[in-house]
């Protein structure tokens, strides 16, 4: 309610003619000069988690994933287009496993391919120009920095350290490179052979955690960590030219777009939003209890707010310190009420989603804080 109605209390004080017009003018600056207080109501996808399992035997990589380890750990959901159900259910199926000790974090995952094919050899060249499967694993959800690991159907690997996403001009460590990494490959059907029709290939990959543990400034791991992840695989249509497989062109001789294919959706084709990442929860076996993140609402809010402040620099060239300017304060988010608090700072700007959970805070690098 706008402030001009406490005058209507008493105003018989007032000249007779002003008597008669009051009302009327309250009514045009209740209309004119008041703001509409209304929430904004956001869906916003809460992405999917898994409970990765604690093998209890030795792991061997070799991209069959036979042991008993892996036959009791669950599937993920079959992968989705990166943006989600507004486009076509992918044309081959991928699905994965996961599994841990103090030592490796495991990952096995099937993927369908009636031409198995790749020719990428050299470590840390850029793998996603070939058919691929990739890993982001973001060891601290508080903290703007994460790894990415790729690999293709020879074995070959690519891994990159992020300090912050590439939309802040994150600075890449190309050469981020984990050397106690294990990679192992089975192809259903031959590679590089375009004359039959191959059912697919699946990847083993054992990746060391005190890599990640390290660059987590030595937070804790062990049950009951949470990290953030998710996968990508890239599928390019192709040619056989000569026998060989190339990418495909268009008609003018660009090449055609490469589809992103992904676990948890990530709303847009771009792998580098790591607020999008599924959550990874760590527990004993498979009847230990798990409590999903009690923020859940409140993350994606302030990330949906951080984009659309990133939104206003590209278009106006600043920061805004404007709540309002971002659709603000108030909002109701997958049906849960939230306000949120914007303020400029020398560095750039912190954003502030407040709720009965407690406060949110998110500056323009990534870092997140909580308090009460």
């Amino acid at each position: 309610m706008c402030g001009a109605f406490l005058l209507l209390k008493d105003f018989n004080f007032l000249p007779s003619f002003m008597k008669k017009i009051l009302p009327a003018l309250l009514i045009v600056a209740v209309t004119f000069g008041c703001e509409n207080n209304e929430p904004t109501v956001l869906n916003l996808p809460i992405p999917k988690s898994y409970s990765i399992t604690k093998a209890t035997s030795t792991i061997d990589i070799d991209g069959k994933a036979d042991e008993a380890d892996w036959a009791n750990a669950e599937w993920t959901d079959h992968f989705i287009d990166i943006e989600g159900d507004i486009k076509p259910v992918p044309y081959y199926q991928t699905r994965m496993k996961m599994l841990w000790n103090e030592d490796f974090i495991y990952f096995y995952a099937e993927l369908e391919e009636e031409h198995v094919w790749g020719d990428i050899t050299q470590r840390d060249a850029v793998i996603f120009h070939n058919n691929d499967f990739e890993i982001f694993i973001r060891p601290n959800q508080f903290q703007p920095y994460y790894g990415e690991f790729e690999v293709n159907v020879l074995g070959t690997i690519w891994e990159l350290f992020l300090a912050r996403p590439y939309r802040r001009n994150g600075p890449v460590l190309d050469h981020w490179d984990i050397n106690d990494q294990k990679v192992g490959i089975d192809v259903k059907g031959t590679v590089n052979d375009p004359s039959d029709t191959d059912k697919g290939w699946s990847v083993e990959w054992a990746v060391p955690i005190k890599p990640l543990t390290d660059v987590d400034r030595g937070t804790p791991f062990g049950k009951g960590s949470t990290w953030r992840i998710n996968f990508s695989r890239v599928q390019w249509q192709h040619t056989i030219t000569d026998g060989k497989y190339t990418r495909k062109l268009d008609d003018n001789g660009n090449r055609l777009p490469e589809n992103n294919w992904v676990w948890t959706q990530q709303s847009a084709v771009d792998m580098h939003r790591p607020e999008h990442w599924g959550y990874l929860y760590f527990v004993g076996d498979a009847n230990s209890e798990v409590n999903d993140d009690p923020y859940q609402n409140e993350y994606q809010l302030i990330y949906h707010l951080y984009r659309k402040q990133l939104d206003w620099l590209r278009d106006n060239e600043s920061f805004t310190s404007d709540i309002r300017d971002l659709d603000g304060p108030d909002f109701i988010v997958n049906g849960m009420p939230l306000t949120a608090s914007l303020a400029k700072t020398k560095l750039g700007f912190e954003i502030t989603v407040h709720s009965d959970n407690g406060n949110l805070t998110l500056n323009q690098d990534g870092y997140l804080t909580i308090s009460n």
